[in-house]
């Protein structure tokens, strides 16, 4: 009895470690039916994970889960700024710790692909102050102005929406935000997800995608 004991702590304590490292930025790429190459960027916080596409336009938000070395995103898919569409599942291994394998499919629509995702250390500012300044919207048809003072966000839009909210450290590399949007139509309601800082040369690039029950968002600033 008391053998296995020590082998049930020793099981849970492997398996949480495991957990625990999956926790930042993971980067990389995907196939749709064997075709393109498209760029992926999955936010994992313990088992809350919030991702997005851009050569695709898609953001997601749903939950991970990881059993030894394997790994299981259930995830809602929705148009970027747009609507939910559909639901995607990831399925793989881990490797070495920092590396996720797998394949994917989607519903109702049947597509699939490979997916190849490395855990981002270097790229990725560390969750600090650098948050608070003053940020321009970056590859945006409407240009975006906010500024986070305090982790409390203040700012509006070439179109009259206005934004407000805030944005917090979740772990070392990811803020957890809440965001409301007002003044801006079917837009307007609160966004939850999260945010990262990407390292570009001797720039920072803040990057938010967050969800509503209807809606999403992916905001790009400098």
């Amino acid at each position: 009895m008391k053998k296995l004991k020590i082998l049930a702590v020793f099981l849970f304590t492997t398996l949480t470690n495991i957990s625990l490292s999956a926790d930042g930025i993971w980067q990389g790429v995907f196939d749709i039916n064997g075709h393109g190459r498209y760029d992926f960027t999955g936010l994992v916080n313990n088992q809350d994970v919030t991702a997005y596409t851009e050569k695709a336009k898609v953001v997601y938000r749903g939950e991970i889960n990881i059993t030894e070395e394997d790994f299981i995103w259930s995830l809602k898919m929705y148009l970027q700024d747009g609507t939910m569409f559909g639901t995607a599942v990831i399925k793989g291994k881990i490797l070495n710790g920092n590396i996720m394998s797998g394949k994917w499919s989607t519903e109702p629509a049947k597509d699939y692909g490979n997916i190849y995702l490395i855990k981002n250390e270097e790229g990725i500012e560390d969750a600090e102050n650098q948050i608070n300044r003053a940020w321009t919207s970056i590859n945006s048809k409407v240009k975006q102005d906010i500024v986070i003072e305090k982790n409390k966000i203040l700012g509006k839009d070439e179109n009259g929406c206005n934004y407000y909210g805030d944005i917090n450290n979740l772990n070392n590399k990811i803020y957890m935000v809440n965001l409301e949007i007002a003044s801006c139509g079917i837009s307007d309601g609160v966004y939850n997800g999260m945010a990262h800082i990407e390292k570009n040369e001797k720039k920072s690039i803040l990057k938010i995608n967050a969800t509503n029950k209807n809606f999403s968002l992916l905001m790009i600033f400098e």
